[in-house]
C-alpha cells in the first residue's frame, strides 16, 4: 500500500497529503493520518527502489527502521532456530 501511495503521488504530483489520505480511504479502505503519509513520502525513492528490486522480499518493505543489532550472532542463531 505504501508503494501504491508513492506511485500515486508520482503520477499525480499535484495531490496534497490530505487528498492522498482521501485516496487511500476510497481506494484501499485504509484510514491513515497525514503524518503517516508525510513519513511515507519522505521514503518515496527508497520504497520505489525496493519495490523495483526483485531480490527484496515483500515483508522487507514493511520495515521502518534499520537499527544495528547488538548481538548479531545471537540474532542469527535465533533466526535459524525459528526457521527450523
Amino acid at each position: 500500500m505504501r508503494i501504491a501511495l508513492c506511485q500515486q503521488k508520482r503520477h499525480r504530483s499535484a495531490l496534497t497529503q490530505g487528498e492522498l489520505k482521501e485516496w487511500l480511504w476510497t481506494t484501499h479502505g485504509v484510514c491513515v493520518t497525514q503524518a503517516t503519509i508525510s513519513l511515507t513520502l519522505k521514503r518515496n525513492d527508497e520504497l520505489l527502489a525496493m519495490a523495483a528490486d526483485t531480490n527484496v522480499a515483500p515483508p522487507r518493505l514493511a520495515l521502518r527502521t534499520r537499527q544495528a543489532v547488538q548481538y548479531p550472532q545471537m540474532e542469527l542463531a535465533l533466526k535459524r532456530w525459528f526457521l527450523e
